[in-house]
């Protein structure tokens, strides 16, 4: 893990739990991380891992019946000029006075699909005066002029127009970007992209991801920034976790991730990513599908997928094991008491 200077959010050992008529589904199992201002951690990983989830917990906004059952989300919040105050977001009602402090204010979040976020009911305008309104002092004059204000500073053209407009009558860019406005309307310290640019062209991505790197900069944000595409993660993260199946299977720096990468999914996901070549190669993928989370496979998750399975792996479930101070890997293949089973039978 990085240092504790100006830190964030800490997440330590979080688990969320679905109870459905079908059985328990285990969404998040133990994911650990933190985030600092002004740095960027990508979360990647394929669909079904996990990621928005974790992302909707540190607003408390996990849809029903999911629920935390075990581990802390704690936000280091500034109090004063020289006091920070630390609030355990995991342990507030999700629909408390205190938690909807913090939404938007001190936490804002930038949802996969915009169309279904923003409400067709009322205009871009109505909907981000809202937030300002409810999280400042600004009376609805005010608050009109910082919407204009935000729109054109995300690069809405003739915000003046777009202001009184629906949803429903902007392009997917455009009301990405209302979104971000929104996210931005209080100065938030930490911004959750959850695959901001999914939708959107490759220009528009491009102007998206160029748009968050700015204001980070200008704000001192951090940013949990969630996606598939390796590599938008090589272009701004700081620090990468590789999520699978509820658990968090690698966590470093981007340059270990990308140039030194230790565990089998992780390596599997860098092999896959189409190359530019003088010849015609295969493209590789990686064998199989994520598991059912009602059958999740005992021992390592991943092992019915694994190039390296040991038989162990279907045994025993996996620890987090640190190689060096930022690089952590939660895998058998590095556990030394979880294969001594295995070097005893084969003597």
């Amino acid at each position: 893990m990085a240092d504790n200077n100006n830190l964030l959010v800490q997440v330590e050992d979080l688990k969320i739990h679905f109870f459905t008529n079908e059985g328990i589904v285990r969404a998040v199992d133990g994911v650990t991380f933190d985030i600092h201002s002004g740095e960027t951690l990508c979360m990647v990983g394929e669909s079904g891992c996990g990621k928005s989830v974790t992302a909707r917990a540190l607003l408390q906004i996990v849809h029903r019946p999911g629920k935390i059952v075990d581990g802390s989300i704690v936000l280091y919040r500034q109090k004063s000029h020289d006091q920070i105050e630390k609030v355990r977001i995991s342990d507030l009602e999700p629909k408390g006075r205190e938690i909807r402090s913090i939404r938007g204010k001190d936490i804002s979040m930038i949802f996969q699909e915009p169309m279904t976020s923003l409400s067709p009911m009322y205009t871009v305008g109505n909907q981000i005066m809202e937030t300002i309104m409810l999280h400042t002092k600004a009376d609805k004059n005010q608050a009109r002029a910082r919407t204009l204000e935000l729109l054109e500073f995300v690069g809405i053209p003739r915000p003046n127009r777009i202001i009184d407009e629906y949803p429903f009558r902007l392009s997917g860019g455009m009301r990405q970007r209302a979104m971000i406005a929104m996210a931005l309307s209080c100065n938030p310290r930490l911004l959750i992209a959850d695959e901001p640019t999914t939708a959107l062209d490759v220009t528009t991505q491009a102007q998206i991801i160029d748009l968050i790197q700015g204001l980070q900069k200008d704000y001192d944000m951090g940013v949990l920034f969630i996606t598939h595409d390796l590599g938008v993660v090589a272009e701004i993260a700081d620090r990468v976790a590789v999520m699978y199946l509820g658990n968090v299977v690698e966590y470093s720096d981007v340059y270990t991730i990308f140039n030194d990468p230790q565990h089998p999914y992780t390596q599997s996901l860098l092999r896959s990513i189409p190359k530019v070549t003088a010849t015609r190669e295969k493209l590789e993928v990686i064998r199989g599908m994520v598991p059912s989370p009602f059958r999740r496979p005992s021992g390592c998750p991943f092992h019915p997928r694994c190039p390296k399975a040991m038989p162990v792996c279907s045994e025993i479930e996996p620890k987090t094991i640190s190689l060096t101070e930022n690089h952590q890997v939660h895998c058998l293949l590095f556990d030394e008491d979880a294969k001594k089973p295995v070097r005893e039978m084969a003597s």
